[in-house]
This record gives C-alpha cells, structure tokens and sequence, in this order.
C-alpha cells in the first residue's frame, strides 16, 4: 500500500510542476519607531496597475505575478517619507516583504517554500482569525482544528483531537511555552482558551524534531497575540452560551498587556428560579504581560485557568404519622428529609515567567519558568437508611445513614526550559533571503511534580429481592362467610452490606530531558535535520535516547517532498508501576514514526498537499491474565491524508479534507491483532467561506465520518488530570467499564456574519445555523460491568454490557454579538 502512495505522490510532482508558473507577494508593513502594523497604508507595484491597501493587521497581498523582480512602493498619509525597496517573485513562492515606515527604515525579506524555515515535517501553521470563522465551531479556534486532516473526529460531545493515530492523553498542550491543563471545558463543550486572543496554532502531527520530548506522539503548541496597533482596544462577545471581555493596551511604544475572561451564564438564570443549587457552568480567564528589556531582551509573564463546577442537592419529603396518648386519631405532618448531593469542581490554573533574547544575529533563546495546578474535586452523598419520630417532647427525631465518595486530586508541575538556537553561518551563494546553511538547536527541560490524591468512599451493596412465598390465611368477606385468601410476596432491592473504602496516594515526581539536533542545508534543493532527545523519568529510574531525523526536498516548480523519522517513547502510567499490582521494571512504550509528505501549489491561490504514515508501537504496557502489567503489547497505526485549500485574499478561503485511519493491536503475544481505537476511520471535510463586501460573509461546513469502534470514555474526555487517574480504583473502573462508539455522522453547518459601526463601536453578529438538514446522529454508550457468577462451584466473570444510545445535536440556531473599540 505505501509503495502504491509513494507513487501518487510521485505523479503529483509533475502537474505541480506544470501549474505553478507564477508567484505571490505577501507582506507587512509596521511603523519604525513603535513596531506597530500599519492600517491604510497605499502598496504599490511600480511600472505596473497593481495596487493594495493594507488591512488591520498592515497586511497586503499581490497574487499571480509572473516571476521576475518588482519594486514596491509604500506610502501613507500620516509618513512624511515613503519606503520603496525590489522583491524579487519566483515560480511556485510566496515572497514574505517585512517593511518600515517612519524615521526607521527596514526591510526583511523571506523566500518561503512551505515550510522550509525550519524544515519540520507535518507541523501545520494555522492562523485563529481564520479558524474562529469556520461555521459550526461558535467561534472557538481549537473546534475548528477537526476540519483539518488528521486531526479530531468531528461529534457535537467530544472535543476528541485525535492526532494521527495518537490517542488525545498523548497529545502535549502548550500557551505560550506554558503547559496546559486540558484543551476543553466540559470534554468537549467549548475550549478553554479565548480565541480572541489566539494568534496562531502550531500542530505537530508526528515526526517532529528533538524539541518536544517523552509522553508526545502529537504536540498543539498555542501562541496568543503580543502586540496591538492602538493604544488600548476591547473585545466583548455575547451569545446563548457564555460573554466574554478583552482588553488590551499598549505598554509604552513596545509592551503590551491584555485580560480576557468568559464565563458561562446558564446557571445564573436558572439560579434565580431555584434557589441553593449551583447549576454546570465554566469560566476561564487569561492574563499576558509583555516588556522589552533594551534591544534584545523581551520578557513575558502569563497566567491563565480554566474551571467547571456543579453543586446540586435534593431534599426528599418525608410523612410522619403521629398517634396521641388515649386518642383514636392519627396526624400526619410532612417534613423535609435528608438531603442528597452532588459536588463536582475539575480545572487548572498556570502561570509563567519567559525570557526571550537575541544575543547575536545568530544566537537566540528562550528561557521559561512555569508552574501549573491541576485539580479535580467530587463529593457525592446520599442517604442509605433514614428513619424518622415524634421524641417526648413533641420534636422530630431522624436518624440517617449516608453513603459517600469523595476524591479530591491534586498536582502541581514545576518546570524549568531552556531552548537555544544558533546559526553557524549564512549560505554565501543567496545572501537575498538570508536562509542558514546550518544551524545548531539544544535545549533541556526539568520537572518536578507533588502529586497527591485522596479517595474514600461508603457505598451501600444491594441484592435483588424476590420474596414470591405464598401464604394462605382465611378472611371474612362480605356476605360473612370464611373464605382463603393467597398473598404473594414481593420484590425490590434488599441492603445487604456497607463497603468502605479510603484511599491515599502521593509521589514526587521527577523528569530530566534535553535535545540536540542539526539543520543542515548542503544544496539549494536539500535541507536535513537530525537530532537525538534524551529523556529520564525517576518513577521508571530509566534513560530513554530517542534518535530523530528528517529530509526536504525541493522540487522544480516550487513543490515539496519530506521524509520524516521519529523514535518516541511513552512512559507507563504511574498506576500500572505504583499500585498494588504494579510492576516496577516496567520500561517505556516505544512508537517509530515513518512519514512522507507533499506539498505545492497549483496556483498562487492554490495549494495541494498530500501525506501518508505508518506508527509501529512496541513494549505496550497491558495486564495479563492476573492483572499483572507487562511490556508485552504491540500495534500499528497507518493512514493518508489529502488536503486542498483555496485562497484569494479578503474574499474567500475554504479547504477540502480528507483522512483515513487504520489501527490494529495485539494484547500480548499469543493474541490476534484486533480494531483498535478509532480503526478503519474516513473524514471528509468541506469548508467555504466567502466575503460579499468586507462586512458580510457567508460560509458553510460540512463533515463526514464512517463510524468508529469502541474506545475508553477516558480517551475521549479528559476531565481530570492523568497523572493519577488511575491510581484511583474509581475513577480506574470507569475507564475499564464505560466504552464510546460514534455511528456513521455527517453535517452541515452555515454562518451568516455581518459588521457595522455605531457610536464610534464596531459591532459585529453572526448566526450558525447547526445541522441544518437535521441529521439524526448518534453515540453509543457502552457499559460493561463485571458480575460474578457461580458455574460448577467456580466464579466465572460474566460481562453483560448496556447500550445506551444519545442522539447528537438537532438543528440549532447558535447567534452572537460583538462589540469592539
């Protein structure tokens, strides 16, 4: 089969070849003294009818020149002196032009070819502002990120970023080099950062280098915004499901600083109707500060977290019957019982400290000190047995037995990383675009973790009762005469014991990892990169040396072709080495990545690009017949991907995507290989969106999925931390019991958007109009708990799963506003 993808993406070369016959300019310009975009400014192509405005962010595009050398010219009425400076369009590139207006005039100029500078395969660069206008996904970058190949598997639950393969609780999460906790509020219901302030999304899909380390098939590296053109701006959203508020200002003539919160406001309305309950909401917040120190030292601090949270209780009412000393009569009175309730607060919070330097023109660094908080709080109570009295005196005395569980998770991460970047030399022979001929990258990062938990529980174990005894007595009926009459017993549930449970965990754990890797450029057609990552773990007292490499050619007409190669390890979940069935010689699970790629344009407009992959999983950690856990589980993953994307600037952009995946696993070595998570998927996805006027767009997405096989609910939610999820026998049974499988799903979603100004504001709506045909999607809940039954004077564990069926979202009308200054 890959031999057969090898050579489709052979035959795509020439037609690539053929069609890229001319090339783009695409710039920005910025203010010299203040770094600022410039809006407005006249962009103009000397000796030629070609002219552009720059946008808000001092962007301009020029499409379809024929290859050759230009001069652009620059002018803006608040600039007393224009920039004009030659930009050479090749074939099959885009030309990136970084201008200057003011007292300071400069110009960088950037030859891109894909993604040439690094050369890192499967790294996808997305920009929010164009995510967060993808129909059906209310503004929310990170939702958008599904219609993209490989990446998610589109549901209305699930915020499932199912990467290549690589199960979401293997993906690494970073904002702004700060880690993060979860990518979603609720599983899947909204992400838990502002898109307003996302600038733009990294994705590393597989076979990338030695910068991201153990614990990573995937990386999702999140960058916000640090810097404005005004002094001081605000965004405020309002829609059916939460508001949220941005501010931003500018610090001087190169800081920055902005806020922005959400919060969901369901339960406040709910709240006012009935009193002493907290209904589910979220809320999250993020906070940057941005300064330079001098010319080449800029320092950052953020802070953001992210909360979901319910409080629920209910009384039950209760009829207590009062009989008076030498009265016939009786008095019943109705008071309120015991209460049962329901406690549940999961979330983080992360705050970082960053020092960006650029010691030479040649030398930078990154230096990030962080720590993030992961918590997870449930407390369930309920009576088992309640009895009630009138005492002596005339007072209601109860007396009630309550069953719990409680869990409360705790941990901390510090971490301390340092990237370093340094180039050795510029490639003599093309001084123009100022590409490095080689270029040395090492960093380390070291972790340390007080994780600690705490369970316990009293929980009441029921038998089903059948009491069918009859029983024959004689009563009178009404003629007087004695007759037999039978009475059946009969059934419901009898309380046979109370189990108790308390459990407490907590480690320190330790983590040193490090990086050195090469880019090397020996041809004008031929970049290399090779690297190595070594990683050590304390739990596992282990070193993991992880080799690295890729290679990127480029092809006539401006087309790509990658190779890619990545050793990456997988340590074992702290429960399978820490519990009381756990193995302490556990080692690392290990998953080679092999990974091509292809890439170019059909047109300046037009880019095609087109993958294929293969993941062999060695020393999977999986339990035997004893539940004792073992290096002894293998797999693989394979897949291809397509995608095609559309561009013409400030009218339309849209894509078409497309992803297979073939999944399969084998327990231990005497077992078959069997589907495995997400096996034998297909996704298509269509995106539209196009600009009538700059203030009215309209677009339309619509997504296809075959099916799925069953997967663990933990893959697919993550509401805890996993570092001790399954320390705790709980929460670690519901991970071995309840199971999800998505039935076959398609959908289409529009968006209407329109912008205006009032009073000064510009004020922005828009409607998505969800499942606009009214599919009737499903998932399947599968739950599978054990039961012992007695066969031959023998217990034999029999599995009986439940099916429960949950109809996806219907047609939905999801509306918003915006107000900016």
């Amino acid at each position: 089969m890959y031999l057969f993808f090898a050579l489709v993406m052979l035959i795509l070369v020439m037609p690539l070849a053929a069609l890229s016959q001319t090339g783009t300019i695409e710039g920005t310009v910025y203010d010299g003294n203040t770094n600022a975009p410039v809006v407005g400014a006249d962009v103009h192509i000397l000796g030629t009818d070609e002219r552009q405005t720059t946008d808000t962010e001092g962007k301009f595009w020029f499409i379809e020149m024929v290859p050759g050398t230009y001069t652009v010219s620059i002018i803006h009425k608040m600039y007393d002196t224009p920039t004009e400076t030659d930009v050479e369009v090749t074939a099959g590139h885009t030309t990136q032009v970084t201008l200057y207006l003011g007292e300071v005039l400069m110009l960088e100029e950037v030859i891109v070819e894909g993604e040439r500078l690094p050369p890192t395969i499967s790294r996808k660069d997305i920009r929010g502002s164009e995510l967060i206008r993808i129909p059906g996904v209310g503004n929310d970058a990170l939702k958008g990120l599904t219609t993209l190949p490989g990446i998610g598997v589109p549901n209305d639950y699930f915020g499932i970023l199912y990467i290549r393969g690589s199960e979401p609780g293997s993906n690494l999460y970073y904002f702004d080099r700060t880690p993060l906790g979860y990518p979603f509020h609720w599983g899947g219901l909204l992400s838990t950062v502002s898109s307003e302030v996302i600038d733009k999304i990294d994705i590393y899909a597989g076979g990338y280098g030695g910068e991201f380390g153990l614990d990573s098939q995937a990386v999702l590296d999140i960058h916000s915004r640090d810097s404005i053109e005004e002094r001081i701006s605000g965004k405020f959203n309002l829609n059916i499901l939460y508001s949220e508020g941005l501010l931003e200002r500018r610090l001087g003539d190169e800081g920055y600083v902005s806020i922005a919160g959400r919060r969901s406001y369901i339960d406040l309305i709910v709240g006012r109707f009935i009193d002493e309950q907290q209904f589910p909401y979220f809320s999250d917040y993020q906070l940057k500060f941005a300064y330079p120190l001098g010319e080449r030292h800029c320092l950052t601090l953020n802070s953001f977290a992210a909360t979901d949270h319910f409080h629920v209780e209910e009384a039950t009412s209760v009829e207590v019957t009062e009989v008076e000393s030498g009265q016939m009569e009786e008095e019943t009175q109705t008071f309120e019982g015991a209460r049962a309730s329901a406690f549940f607060k999961n979330g983080f919070n992360a705050q970082g400290l960053h020092l960006h330097s650029n010691f030479t023109e040649n030398l930078t660094s990154q230096f990030s000190l962080t720590r993030s908080f992961n918590f997870l709080t449930i407390n369930f109570e309920a009576p088992i047995t309640e009895s009630y009295e009138f005492g002596s005196d005339g007072e209601l005395v109860s007396e009630v037995d309550y069953g719990h569980y409680d869990i409360n998770i705790k941990v901390p991460v510090y971490t301390l990383r340092e990237d370093v970047s340094y180039r050795l030399n510029l490639r003599p022979d093309d001084t123009s675009h100022q590409s490095e001929s080689t270029a040395l990258e090492t960093g380390f990062l070291l972790s340390f973790s007080p994780a600690n938990s705490f369970e316990d529980s009293r929980i009441p174990q029921f038998e089903e009762r059948d009491d069918r005894e009859e029983t024959v007595t004689l009563v009178v009926d009404e003629n007087g005469e004695a007759v037999e009459e039978t009475i059946v017993g009969g059934e419901g549930l009898e309380l046979v014991s109370i189990e108790e449970n308390h459990y407490e965990f907590g480690h320190d754990f330790r983590r040193a990892e490090g990086y050195l890797q090469g880019r090397y450029d020996p041809l004008p057609f031929l970049s290399a990169a090779l690297g190595i990552r070594l990683d050590y773990l304390d739990v596992t007292g282990q070193t993991s040396i992880q080799p690295r490499g890729s290679l990127s050619f480029a092809l006539p007409g401006g087309s790509n072709l990658r190779f890619a190669y990545g050793h990456y390890e997988q340590s074992p979940q702290p429960h399978q080495i820490l519990s009381e069935n756990g193995n302490s010689a556990l080692e690392s699970s290990l998953a080679r990545h092999y990974i091509m790629e292809l890439e170019g344009e059909l047109s300046s407009r037009t880019e095609l690009k087109f993958a294929t992959y293969y993941k062999d999983m060695q020393k999977l950690v999986t339990a035997d017949e004893i539940a004792n856990y073992l290096n002894q589980g293998t797999a693989y993953v394979s897949g291809a991907e397509a995608f095609l994307r559309h561009r013409v600037p400030d009218k339309f952009f849209g894509w078409i995507s497309y992803a297979y995946t073939h999944a399969e696993r084998r327990e231990n070595p005497g077992d078959f290989y069997r589907p495995y998570f997400f096996d034998n998927t297909n996704i298509v996805s269509v995106v539209a969106n196009y600009n009538f006027t700059p203030k009215f767009e309209i677009g339309a997405k619509w997504q296809y999925l075959n099916g799925t096989a069953e997967v663990p609910i933990s893959s697919v939610v993550l509401v805890q931390d996993p570092l001790t999820r399954g320390l705790n026998p709980l929460l670690a049974d519901i991970d071995e019991s309840v199971t999800a499988e998505l039935t076959p799903y398609h959908k289409l979603d529009l968006r209407v958007s329109y912008k205006f100004d009032f009073m000064g504001l510009r004020i922005g709506a828009f409607l998505d109009i969800l499942n606009v045909y009214n599919r009737k999607n499903s998932v399947k809940f599968v739950f599978t708990p054990d039961e012992l039954l007695e066969v031959q004077g023998e217990e034999v564990e029999i599995e009986e799963p439940e099916i429960f069926e949950a109809q996806q979202f219907p047609r939905i009308p999801y509306f918003g506003l915006t107000v900016e200054f």
